[in-house]
């Protein structure tokens, strides 16, 4: 009889654990903490696209188109279908086909560039404080104060929209 009911004890608190873990996962609550990790990933994003390299830099071959001057992505971001799946990781797909349109991204002789700019994320996003203005069903947007490198702080608006069973920065420069 122990035996059994150490097996039916088992099965119920298996049950009840994974059944919790299913609950939280397709939750449809998005806490400030989450959020504020997101929008920190997705900066990370943001800038490794504007760099054209995530994990190392490479030497960026240029040229010049229309006046304004090209660089091309490295190997990792080289097609349009790289930079987009990994920036899908942290933004929707509207957010990334707005981006890559503003930025100027372009695929020259079969491989994608972008305009040479400077820029580094200056923003300290696992700082920032955060407050929610507005939650729908699959929409939250939060109002963050993110402190900068240098000691000020500023504010920016940043709202996620679920995708599947995942929150997504809606807006590519959000989080720059």
């Amino acid at each position: 009889m122990n035996k059994i009911s150490g097996l039916l004890l088992s099965i119920i608190l298996l049950f009840t654990l994974s059944t919790g873990a299913t609950a939280q996962t397709t939750s449809q609550n998005l806490s400030d903490t989450n959020a504020l990790k997101i929008a920190d990933n997705a900066s990370k994003h943001f800038w490794n696209a504007l760099h054209g390299y995530k994990t190392q830099s490479c030497t960026q071959k240029t040229f010049s188109y229309k006046g304004t001057e090209y660089s091309y992505l490295c190997q990792e971001f080289n097609t349009k279908d790289k930079l987009v799946t990994y920036l899908g990781e942290t933004f929707t797909d509207n957010a990334i086909e707005k981006g890559l349109t503003n930025y100027n991204y372009m695929t020259h002789k079969g491989k994608l560039a972008r305009p040479i700019g400077d820029g580094d994320g200056m923003l300290e996003w696992k700082k920032a404080k955060i407050k929610s203005v507005q939650q729908k069903q699959n929409v939250r947007t939060y109002n963050l104060t993110v402190p900068t490198v240098d000691g000020d702080s500023v504010k920016r608006t940043v709202t996620f929209t679920k995708s599947g069973s995942t929150w997504k920065v809606n807006q590519f420069d959000a989080v720059q």
